[in-house]
């Protein structure tokens, strides 16, 4: 099981989730893509990464416009466990 830092969010009537990952992920197009793919069907709803340093951005772009005005310490963060095959 492995824990992760998600934010579940609904804005202007969007739900999407905010996973927040190495910066080297966001940076990987092959995990960014496997990772996306991946909490989008554990989440069942759009999902955009956030580089834990840098604080890149990748998903949908919508989503990434909207998230660039946000400071990522406003988005309510929690710790999810979770079982990853």
């Amino acid at each position: 099981m492995s824990s992760w830092q998600v934010a579940l969010v609904k804005a202007q009537s969007v739900e999407f989730a905010v996973v927040c990952v190495r910066d080297d992920v966001v940076e990987s197009s092959h995990e960014r893509n496997r990772l996306t793919a991946w909490w989008h069907g554990q989440l069942e709803r759009p999902v955009v990464l956030l580089g834990a340093r840098r604080h890149r951005l990748f998903g949908r772009r919508d989503i990434v416009n909207f998230l660039r005005q946000i400071e990522p310490s406003r988005l309510p963060w929690r710790r999810m466990q979770v079982n990853e095959t």
